[in-house]
């Protein structure tokens, strides 16, 4: 018997190790999530780290310095534009895994971050805007109201102190309101532009609507999931585990449009098929075309999706889900180790569906009992102001002694007839004052 040459032998060997050592699928699931863990150890917050091959990112516009190619390289959330994970292969040994560290609406002053780890066949689209941000400082002599919404009506959520700095990060077309990053703060408000000044060009910051939520880096994605089962039964199937850091309460994400979080969940969502959302541990808000039902621990729940991956159906009722579909996932790995919890039984099931559905209903009538309220008292506050009319045209010739009734004491910004200083909700001024004179000058009953 002839004897191979010594190289013939080595580049046999060679060739051959790969795809031995991938056929033990439970060993390439732990050397990939072992790399992963040794080379994105330093991964910032909004920061993208790549774990293991293979990835393939598109960036967010022209970024010359975009490099993600390789284990252990990290970007920037806002710079990515798009991300996609192999599945795994036998042949070459691959299985892409990829690590976010994401802010959300964490505080900006906070060492905690969200972490996202994707793995397998999946695809992830950011669409959160590229953040803009310009300084602002509060202007006049005055302590400023920070709304909830671009509204003198709306509540106040903080108050700024004259020359108070902060962060302004979009406006209203008109730039007549910016949202800004509350201080000390994970949330955002608005503050009436003429009220502030900056240096910056506010025209450089994102146009938003009043009624559109502020999103940070990868805050809001659409993503898909490979739907294929795996050749190796102890190996998971492709989707997300995404982990909350312990203590933060509940994160806010716009995941396939349609879903916030609190603690451990996992995620697989497929085109023309379903978005199921699986609670390890803690609870997940799943909320589409206007129905909320809650994800608790050791159930999922079920959203039907387009090929856009957009919601078509609201939420289906939670329900419990198989020891064997979670018994793989890679939570040893997380940044917070954890226990899956038990699917639930079908007893505790039908426990929990009744809460929710009990709950849908109070919030129904709720709302419809809110919107009932509201329009009585819009009727009353045209009658009112009918009423106000009426009195200032019998009183005008009083002249400065109206102007003091009228300002009741608030003080005013310089911004016309409606200010929004910090003590615009004191009380007094022209209605409070009129609702107080006796019925014969209002000429009432």
């Amino acid at each position: 018997m002839k004897h191979l040459p010594l190289t013939m032998c080595a580049l046999f060997l060679l060739l051959a190790a790969p795809v031995m050592a991938a056929v033990d699928c439970p060993a390439l699931v732990r050397q990939a999530l072992a790399a992963t863990d040794s080379v994105c150890q330093t991964t910032d917050t909004n920061q993208a780290c790549y774990g293991n091959v293979q990835l393939q990112a598109k960036p967010n516009g022209n970024i010359p310095s975009f490099t993600f190619n390789q284990p252990g390289d990290r970007v920037n959330l806002s710079d990515v534009k798009s991300l996609q994970l192999s599945p795994m292969s036998l042949d070459t040994g691959e299985w892409g895994v990829a690590l976010m560290h994401i802010q959300a609406n964490l505080s900006a002053k906070s060492s905690k971050n969200l972490m996202l780890l994707a793995f397998g066949d999946v695809a992830i689209e950011n669409t959160a805007p590229v953040p803009t941000a310009a300084a602002v400082q509060v202007v006049g002599k005055d302590a400023v109201n920070v709304r909830w919404l671009p509204n003198i009506k709306a509540g106040a959520v903080a108050v700024l102190q004259p020359g108070q700095q902060v962060t302004a990060v979009e406006r209203l077309v008109d730039n007549s309101w910016l949202r800004i990053n509350l201080p000390d703060s994970g949330e955002t408000g608005w503050i009436r532009a003429d009220l502030t000044t900056s240096t910056s060009d506010l025209n450089s910051l994102n146009v938003t609507q009043s009624n559109q939520p502020n999103y940070r880096p990868m805050q809001a994605f659409t993503f898909s999931s490979g739907n294929d089962q795996q050749k190796c039964a102890e190996i998971p199937q492709d989707g997300l585990i995404i982990q909350t850091p312990e203590g933060a309460g509940e994160v806010r994400l716009w995941i396939n449009q349609v879903i916030k979080l609190g603690s451990t969940v996992y995620f697989q969502a497929q085109p023309n098929g379903d978005m199921i959302i699986t609670t390890l541990e803690g609870h997940a808000t799943v909320e589409a075309l206007g129905v909320s039902y809650t994800a608790v621990a050791g159930t999922s729940v079920r959203v039907k999706l387009d090929a856009d991956m957009k919601p078509t159906a609201p939420p289906r009722l939670p329900e419990s889900y198989s020891v064997a579909s979670v018994q793989n996932l890679p939570v040893s790995d997380l940044q917070r180790p954890i226990a899956i919890h038990t699917p639930l039984t079908d007893a505790q099931v039908a426990v929990v569906q009744a809460q929710q559905q009990t709950q849908a209903v109070v919030s129904t009538v709720t709302t419809l009992a809110t919107d009932t309220v509201g329009a009585v008292a819009d009727t009353a506050a045209t009658v009112v102001n009918g009423t106000v009319n009426t009195v200032s045209a019998v009183v005008d010739n009083v002249g400065d002694t109206v102007s003091d009734v009228v300002n009741g004491g608030s003080t005013d910004t310089g911004s016309g007839s409606s200010d929004d200083s910090s003590g615009d909700d004191d009380g007094g001024g022209l209605i409070d004052t009129i609702l107080k004179l006796p019925c014969t000058l209002l000429l009432c009953k």
